[in-house]
């Protein structure tokens, strides 16, 4: 049996068929003797990857953020120096045991190794919540500077698909729904469904 692999765009584009072809299938009439018209459905696709690289707007937001992580650099510092002084700390108690590997009791010993482990870790465990929290700050950094512009882009999509008389756009570089011409909610009635079986 052959199984496909889809990279990246190959599967954006595969999603991107799926729901043209279940949208056009949806559109046709469900009865062969049925005397209803095939509707047809005016679909669009936006690249939101081209887009991200070609609009200004999301390069001087980039550049904003380079920055501000440029500006974390002084604080970057004064904890790797504080790390750099625990790990130097370690070091000499790793030192400690190897000069008294056969002159300490084994309890000195392993007091000592168990010391060391729990040093490790709290230093190990330190270091990832400093570069967490600075990862998290960028993204919410990100995110605020991003919602102004992704509202404008938002909203640009939803005028050319109204004034365009788009029935769906979608974004090709995900496969998600970017617009749709007066959507309807299906939650309530697949739930009810659900719940009858």
């Amino acid at each position: 049996m052959n199984s496909v692999t889809f990279n990246g765009r190959n599967r954006s584009y595969f999603a991107l068929a799926t729901v043209v072809t279940c949208l056009t299938l949806m559109a046709a009439p469900r009865h062969a003797s049925a005397q209803l018209k095939p509707q047809s459905l005016k679909i669009g696709v936006v690249n939101s990857e081209a887009l991200y690289q070609a609009y200004p707007e999301f390069r001087k937001i980039e550049e904003k953020l380079a920055k501000e992580a440029e500006g974390m650099e002084a604080s970057r510092k004064v904890w790797i120096s504080d790390m750099e002084k625990r790990q130097a700390s370690i070091g000499e108690k790793e030192n400690q045991l190897k000069a008294g590997a056969t002159t300490f009791a084994a309890a000195r010993k392993a007091s000592l190794q168990n010391e060391i482990d729990s040093l490790k870790m709290n230093l190990q465990q330190r270091y990832n919540d400093q570069v967490t929290a600075e990862q998290e700050k960028l993204q919410t950094r990100k995110a605020e500077l991003l919602s102004g512009v992704l509202e404008a882009v938002n909203k640009q999509i939803d005028g050319l698909g109204e004034q365009e008389g788009y029935d769906l756009i979608i974004d090709a570089s995900n496969g998600t729904v970017v617009y749709a011409r007066d959507p309807e909610d299906l939650t309530d009635k697949l739930l009810r469904r659900l719940k009858e079986k």
